[in-house]
This record gives C-alpha cells, structure tokens and sequence, in this order.
C-alpha cells in the first residue's frame, strides 16, 4: 500500500481497548487533548519545555488554546511531516492520548512518539498503541526502519520500547530534542526485527488509506 496514501486518507485503526483515528475540529476532541498537552508530567518529555532553564523549576508553561492542537496537527500532516492518531477509548469515546509518526528519512524510517493522559498511565494502553502503530509503519507503510528517542528519565517510554522488542542503539549525550538539549536514548526496530516477530495481537483497519473520503 505503501507511504504516500496516509497522506491522502489516515487510517482508523481499532485495537482490543482503542480507536486510533485522525483529530477532528470538535470542541469534544479539544477539550480532551488539552489535558494531556497541559499536563506537566506529561509535557516535560515532550521536548517541548527546558526544565534546566526553568530556574523556578515546575512554573507551568503558557496553556495551549482550544484549537491549536487540530489547527497544529493539520498542518502538520498537510505539508507531510507528520501522521497523528488519537488514542480514543472504545467504551467511552474519550480521547486519553495521541501516537505520532514523524521526521520521515527517505520514505523508509520513521520515529514514533506518543503521550497519554497521566490519568491512564499504568494501563497497557501505550504499548497497545505503539504495537498498531509498528505493524501499520511495516505492512502497509512498507517502512523498513522505526525509532523511538526519549529522555533518560522517562523510565515509562523505556519500558515501552523494551517490551516491544526495540533495541537500544545508543545513548545521546546533551542533544537536540525537539525544542530542547538533553541527555536521551535511541530504540530502533527494523524490519528485519520484525518478520522475524511479527505483530500478533488483533489489529483491525476500519479505513484504510486512498484517494476517496
């Protein structure tokens, strides 16, 4: 199926616990992704906020506005940088987090990066996420290389890569992060990885990528 098509259309993809899906310009998809952007245990391992420059230390940062997050998004995935999927819970329809594919090399290699609502933590439902997102970047994608980057003190995004069969490749000392300078770590996956070990847990494609809405 290949890279160029989610750029057409983004897939809906449904998991055990989870509807992966493209945001919308609803207030219902707004007000949920502001908990989780404005959360400081979240946001402080998004690269977004430099804490070693914070001299006052936990100082919130500005809050985001109801619409910057979709009109963000959008233009992102307008301009082919960016492929975002929020994370909405089947039994309730509630948005707890977002999983993101960018800083595409070649139409080949991709990171991934993903944050949660603090509130669900601790419930399986990033690696849930991660482990759609893997066997959509490699079957459909037809991506050869995956990364995930993450500070080394976020112990949870380690957890996640080790569990799902990413290697650590390296560790970077004070480097470019987004917006900030910090020491963090490189997971990879490829695809060699993973025909060896291929996704078993049930992945479901409600939409798949095309020309057609």
């Amino acid at each position: 199926m290949g890279y160029e098509g989610f750029f057409k259309r983004m897939p809906i993809i449904e998991t055990e616990r989870l509807i992966l899906r493209q945001i919308t310009e609803s207030e219902a998809d707004g007000r949920d992704c502001l908990e989780f952007i404005n959360d400081y245990s979240v946001y402080r391992f998004w690269g977004t906020y430099d804490e070693a420059a914070d001299i006052k230390g936990r100082r919130p940062r500005k809050k985001t506005r109801l619409d910057y997050h979709y009109n963000y998004t959008m233009k992102e995935y307008r301009a082919r940088r960016e492929l975002s999927w929020l994370l909405e819970l089947k039994d309730s329809g509630k948005v707890i987090g977002e999983i993101v594919l960018y800083d595409f090399r070649l139409n080949k290699q991709a990171d991934i990066g993903y944050r949660i609502n603090s509130s669900y933590w601790g419930h399986g439902y990033a690696p849930e996420a991660v482990t759609a997102i893997i066997k959509t970047a490699f079957e459909l994608m037809e991506l050869e290389r995956l990364q995930i980057r993450c500070f080394t003190n976020n112990h949870g995004s380690i957890r996640v890569a080790q569990k799902l069969g990413f290697t650590q490749e390296g560790l970077i000392r004070h480097g470019a992060i987004v917006d900030v300078m910090k020491d963090f770590y490189i997971f990879g996956l490829i695809r060699e990885d993973y025909i060896k070990n291929p996704v078993t847990a049930t992945v479901k494609y409600l939409q798949l990528p095309g020309d057609e809405e």
